[in-house]
């Protein structure tokens, strides 16, 4: 019979499985954070195997919110991993979403944020990155948040009306004349479909206009929301304000 330590049955029973995968696409992105907003660490090209330590939910990429953190220390949306199931194959991330290792995400990556799916909450994310990067502070999140919210639910909306937008990843379609993306940004005014129809980009040039408004900072919510879409209903915007301000705080911000 062979005897095998104790020492080394209790450090096999606590210790992480640590599998390796091949990269199916061409140099894709390893990240900070578990989701696209997050910067750029390094880059994998196809068919290099990483070595997946953990897992944790994060940015939306063709339908699969799960993200793998690599034995480097960042993130690659599992969408571009070979496990062989679009299911976890691995222990989640400490924390539960993919933050710090001492289990502190700091409020700022996966999970559902208060009254959102899973993928709304994906898409706030991003937003609230947005708003973090342009250090746009509560406020800035609050407007851009109300807006998702009375726009679209925090959704990406292709249109009918403009075909070209149904090439894109999306939640729902709507019709409504050009408007399209999360924030109903009109095709014909912004001109950038690819960007009107990414969360990220989309918050991005929302915010743009929302801080060349002259006292955005000092304006009601409702008010600064009008001011930026311009919308035939611009009361719809103040009531949306309080579940705005939980999703911002929520997010980290």
């Amino acid at each position: 019979m062979v005897y095998i330590p104790f020492v080394a049955l209790s450090f096999a029973a606590v210790a992480p499985l640590v599998s390796a995968y091949p990269i199916t696409g061409d140099e894709v992105h390893c990240r900070s954070g578990p989701g696209t907003n997050h910067e750029v660490v390094k880059s994998y090209k196809k068919g290099e195997d990483i070595k997946v330590t953990c897992q944790a939910s994060g940015t939306d990429v063709k339908g699969d919110e799960l993200w793998d953190k690599t034995s480097d220390g960042c993130y690659v949306a599992d969408y571009y991993v070979k496990t062989g199931t679009t299911d976890a194959v691995t222990e989640t991330c400490k924390g539960g979403s993919g933050g710090d290792d001492d289990g502190n995400d700091g409020g700022s990556s996966g999970g559902k944020l208060p009254g959102l799916s899973s993928k709304q909450s994906s898409h706030a994310r991003e937003i609230i990155g947005v708003a973090k990067k342009e250090d746009l502070g509560h406020r800035g999140c609050t407007v851009g948040i109300t807006t998702a919210l009375v726009e679209s639910e925090i959704k990406v909306y292709a249109n009918s009306k403009v075909p070209a937008s149904l090439n894109y990843p999306h939640d729902d379609v709507s019709a409504d004349y050009d408007s399209v993306g999360i924030f109903q940004q009109r095709v014909s005014i912004y001109k950038d479909l690819a960007a009107d129809m990414d969360p990220a980009k989309s918050a991005a040039q929302f915010f743009k206009k929302m801080a060349g408004v002259d006292g955005w900072k000092s304006m009601s919510v409702g008010k600064l929301c009008q001011t930026v879409q311009g919308s035939a209903y611009p009361s719809r915007y103040e009531k949306r304000v309080d579940e705005a301000e939980k999703i911002c705080k929520a997010g980290g911000l």
